[in-house]
């Protein structure tokens, strides 16, 4: 669950390791593709000049690679940790972050716990449901609480042996001033 993928990335192209993902991001300015909720995890950039962060990040297509999303011995870019892998990118981070809401949907869609929905209404469901979700996001909480829908989420996929990750903050501050961390 990040900013979704670079799909033209060079070592993404053709990479078995991944499935097909989800973009969760309801707003179309954050989601910077024009549109809402779809099938296209596609990772168009997340620059937000209004918070001085000129430069996108494709911050999921590198942890994706950093675990093992990318066509390995192409002697391009990293090979990643592990290879005999899925992959399913979740979109629910874009321009200037993301919101609760988007995420803790996220979570259980990745988990297989709900389902989405089409162009024409239909219930799309994750055939590839996580055994591992990685949440490398930290969303700073002053009053040190994680959002309550995001426990209910990570509490509903962790009852269904899902293991949940998440990245510590990375801030120089304690970690229970970040969400999900602090969840």
């Amino acid at each position: 669950v990040d900013t979704g993928l670079q799909m033209d990335h060079p070592d993404m192209v053709g990479s078995p390791n991944i499935m097909p993902g989800w973009d969760m991001i309801s707003d179309p300015e954050v989601g910077n593709d024009n549109d809402g909720r779809d099938s296209d995890a596609n990772d168009p950039g997340d620059a937000c000049p209004a918070q001085l962060n000129f430069s996108d990040t494709y911050h999921g297509t590198h942890v994706a690679g950093t675990v093992g999303a990318g066509a390995s011995n192409n002697g391009l870019g990293v090979a990643g940790g592990a290879w005999n892998i899925k992959i399913v990118p979740v979109r629910a981070l874009g321009k200037c972050g993301g919101v609760t809401s988007d995420i803790s949907d996220a979570i259980r869609w990745a988990a297989g716990t709900i389902p989405e929905y089409d162009e024409v209404n239909n219930e799309v469901w994750n055939e590839n449901p996580a055994d591992i979700i990685n949440l490398s996001m930290g969303l700073f909480r002053a009053d040190r609480s994680c959002p309550a829908s995001m426990q209910d989420a990570i509490d509903a996929v962790t009852a269904e042996g899902v293991i949940v990750v998440a990245a510590a903050g990375n801030k120089r501050l304690p970690t229970d001033y970040f969400a999900p961390a602090n969840c």
